[in-house]
């Protein structure tokens, strides 16, 4: 019986361990935030060097330089009111980590206020310091 106990055990997909989703949802509260202040170097700063930012209708920002100078013309345009990203489900693969969920993103823009509500696919690595950055980031429509 305690064969077939461990046998189902190992047998049970890869579940990130706390303190990883810890960590992962750490840096998904500190977006939000950033986001919320309309500061696009602080949003930026959360993807590393290389990172690329798959967005909508086909374009993709590639680098921090690059997700920043878009940042920075998008907020200029619209203030996050309110968001909230909710981490599903995190796998470490290797030395990377792969986190899907969902958010919601509250935006006004020219007075109208305007509620996203969407799912992502991120890929989190380590930077030099150790940090988690956003190596790849995926949001998905609904």
């Amino acid at each position: 019986m305690r064969t077939l106990l461990l046998a189902a055990l190992v047998a049970l997909p890869s579940v990130a361990s706390p303190p990883v989703k810890v960590k992962v949802d750490a840096l998904n509260e500190a977006f939000a935030a950033a986001m919320m202040k309309g500061d696009a170097a602080a949003v930026a700063a959360f993807y590393s060097e290389d990172g690329h930012l798959f967005f909508f209708k086909g374009t993709t920002l590639k680098g921090r330089a690059a997700i920043q100078e878009f940042l920075t013309g998008m907020f200029k345009g619209l203030r996050v009111k309110a968001m909230k990203v909710v981490s599903e489900e995190t796998h470490p693969l290797g030395d990377a980590i792969l986190d899907q969920g969902t958010y919601e993103m509250t935006s006004e823009s020219d007075g109208k206020v305007d509620t996203t509500r969407a799912r992502y696919l991120q890929v989190l690595k380590k930077g030099k310091d150790g940090k988690l950055l956003l190596f790849r980031d995926c949001p998905l429509a609904d």
